[in-house]
């Protein structure tokens, strides 16, 4: 299995990882401080090898 973080308000990533077998399983909240956006959440996204 593999495990990845991905910024959540990062659409673009979040888009190509789910293009890539990963899916969320879980959304960490304010995680991650984003120059303008603030804090936000950060997806972890798993997909089975």
């Amino acid at each position: 299995m593999q495990f990845n973080a991905v910024v959540a308000n990062n659409h673009h990533a979040v888009r190509l990882y789910e293009s890539l077998g990963f899916e969320v399983v879980g959304t960490v909240p304010e995680a991650f401080h984003h120059p303008v956006d603030g804090y936000v959440g950060l997806h972890v996204m798993y997909r089975p090898l």
